[in-house]
């Protein structure tokens, strides 16, 4: 085993040791995201919840907030997709 197998291996059972914060982990960066793009007036706002189900089991809700279509339509992706 060399160098880098050891260390990705301890880093790997380290790493899940703190599974619990991972949901907080990611709604950070989902909130840092989000924030970006509104400030780039991209969407008006944004909430983002997250929570842990289970283990590797998790929750995110995110709601996004977009001004009125200026010509009265929606976008492609506000569409239902069919099937579902």
């Amino acid at each position: 085993m060399g160098l880098l197998d050891s260390f990705s291996s301890v880093f790997t059972r380290l790493a899940f040791r703190f599974e619990f914060f991972f949901p907080q982990f990611i709604g950070f960066y989902i909130k840092h995201k989000l924030n970006e793009y509104k400030q780039n007036q991209l969407i008006d706002d944004y909430k983002v919840k997250s929570r842990r189900k289970g283990k590797y089991h998790y929750y995110f809700d995110v709601d996004l907030f977009f001004k009125n279509q200026s010509n009265g339509g929606e976008t492609i992706w506000q569409k239902k997709r069919k099937g579902m």
